[in-house]
């Protein structure tokens, strides 16, 4: 669970790595072990690491999140700044495919 994917952030930490892809790493995880695995990837971040980090829950990582890219079948349907987007907008973009007109492209 939660601590396998600790000890991986960790082992990217240790090796210095510039990215880390992350997917689907809070599926079936406790309320804890996802609050725990998301202040990792906090840590990581402030580290200078750039993460990829695939989810289909927006409010998962919308914490510690600056940009997202929303895709359909590998295509991409749109891309936001958490500054200019609530979580409401993602899941909106997501669901239509459309990006919202009161948003920036």
């Amino acid at each position: 669970g939660g601590e396998r994917q600790a000890i991986s952030i960790g082992r990217a930490m240790h090796f210095k790595v510039k990215l880390l892809i992350l997917d689907e790493p809070l599926a079936a995880l406790s309320v804890r072990e996802t609050r725990e695995v998301l202040r990792q990837v906090e840590k990581v971040r402030e580290s200078g690491v750039s993460v990829i980090f695939i989810t289909h829950n927006v409010y998962h990582v919308y914490p510690v999140a600056e940009r997202f890219v929303m895709l359909d079948r590998g295509i991409k349907i749109g891309e936001v700044y958490k500054k200019d987007a609530s979580p409401e907008d993602i899941i909106e973009i997501i669901a239509t495919g459309k990006m919202p007109k009161t948003l920036k492209p």
